[in-house]
Parts: structure tokens; sequence; C-alpha cells
């Protein structure tokens, strides 16, 4: 198989992302986990045009994940009922994986925890520190 073919067989459907995603988030620290209140994950093939144009992006494959919503540290000062939301991008995230031959579930697993990072309003080391710490590992 060519390196820019990617084998149907090995990519997992929406309902699987979604399983891998809320396995990552049980494997959380229970400190992290009970911050995660009206917080939702959408998992989506691709991110919308418009998205991508908001964060200037062209390829619709270079976006992993995104976090839309209103990061802990300002929710007290902002209002909302809308939920915090940690969009997916299926098709991406298998790209990646096979191109980079990376286990789509240690990808997704790595790509929620910067997007919670996101909600948490944590820096590049704390979260590093989320990391380390969630306890997932490709073997389980």
């Amino acid at each position: 198989m060519e390196k820019n073919e990617i084998c149907v067989l090995r990519m997992p459907a929406v309902a699987e992302i979604y399983d891998f995603a809320y396995e990552s988030l049980q494997k959380l620290p229970k400190s992290f986990r009970s911050h995660l209140k009206n917080f939702v994950i959408e998992v989506k093939n691709f991110a919308e045009h418009n998205v991508l144009a908001e964060l200037s992006m062209t390829d619709r494959y270079d976006l992993l994940g995104l976090y839309q919503g209103i990061p802990l540290p300002l929710k007290k000062k902002i209002r909302s009922k809308k939920p915090d939301i940690i969009y997916l991008y299926r098709c991406p995230l298998i790209r990646h994986a096979v191109e980079n031959e990376e286990d789509v579930k240690a990808l997704i697993h790595h790509v929620l925890i910067n997007e919670i990072g996101h909600h948490f309003g944590c820096s590049a080391h704390e979260m590093a520190l989320m990391h380390q710490h969630s306890k997932f590992s490709k073997h389980e």
C-alpha cells in the first residue's frame, strides 16, 4: 500500500471515535473530570468551511479537533447556558494517524487532552502534565 493510500478497513466509524473519546475521558484524573460539566463531544468527518476560514486554514485535513466554548477561568464572568463543545474531526484524525504511523486511539486521546486544556485555560506545560497523568496506553 502506498503512503498516501488509506486502508478503508482500518478507518474507525464515527461511533467508534465517540467510544475512543469517552474512553479517554474516563482515563483522566477525577480532579479534571469533575470540572467537565455542561460539556459535549461532537464527532464530524471534517470541520465546517466557515470554521476553517475563521482559523485561516485552507486544508480541511489540518484541523484535528477544536474547543468551542468559554474557558473555565472566564465562566464566572461570562454566563452561558450553551454547552462547551469539543469537536473531533474523524477524517483528518485518521489520515494523520495513518501518515504518521500512530494509533488512532492514542491520537484521539492526545487531541482530546489538548482541547480539554483549552477548556481549562491551560498553558502548554499544564497540558503536558495532563497528558502525563491521564493513564492512556494504546496497549489497553
